[in-house]
């Protein structure tokens, strides 16, 4: 049986193929013009209409920008995003269960299943249709990213709470440990009296200072 020859020089290079491709992407600046470039005119007009809605929503929205969309968060959570694909296709996701929404149009679906949370994928794939209706399509848009900045805005912060000293109950006192005593009496007969006051649980303590000591 022949052995599988495993070509090394491919997997390496595929490697460093890799590696370059992370390290270009660390160094690309991703902006605006990063996630605009070549992209029709109706789909930019479109970005800038809902980028200037979100902001205007509450003084705290903060925009950012990823390799992949431009993500809008409130007080550091993530309510909303603008996803646009090459071609003539922009995604708006929103934090908002689908269930929760009234009749919406087919271009607003469920994303829970495909994305594991609550959330909203709205997409705007047909210009003619955008075209036509534009001012409807918005309105329902608005609608859910205002939701889900509600949504965000209502769960506040949990406090640490300080802990409180528990009433009727003492403190508990440290556990004394009681230390041998050592007495040493010289006679007058020339010899050393040496008294040990011990616990009877210390034994073995005693046991084992005359094993080093006196019997060694």
């Amino acid at each position: 049986m022949e052995k599988e020859l495993i070509d090394y020089d491919f997997k390496s290079q595929l490697l460093e193929e890799r590696k370059e491709k992370i390290e270009r992407s660390e160094k690309m600046k991703f902006d605006e013009e990063y996630h605009l470039k070549d992209r029709p005119s109706w789909i930019c007009d479109l970005y800038f209409e809902l980028d200037k809605f979100i902001l205007n929503l509450k003084p705290n929205v903060r925009k950012g920008f990823l390799h992949t969309y431009i993500k809008y968060s409130y007080n550091g959570t993530l309510f909303t995003y603008i996803l646009i694909r090459k071609g003539e296709i922009i995604r708006v996701w929103a934090k908002v269960p689908y269930a929760s929404l009234e009749a919406v149009p087919l271009f607003v679906r469920d994303s829970e299943k495909t994305m594991r949370r609550p959330g909203v994928m709205i997409t705007f794939d047909d210009q003619r249709e955008f075209t036509e209706n534009k001012e409807a399509m918005l309105k329902v848009v608005f609608e859910i990213i205002k939701k889900a900045l509600e949504g965000v805005a209502s769960h506040k912060r949990r406090k640490k709470t300080p802990l409180k000293p528990v009433i009727g109950v003492e403190p508990v006192k440290p556990t004394e440990i009681s230390r041998p005593s050592i007495n040493i009496v010289a006679n007058s007969n020339g010899y050393l009296e040496i008294n040990f006051k011990i616990k009877k649980s210390q034994k073995e303590l005693l046991n084992r200072i005359l094993q080093e000591t006196i019997f060694k």
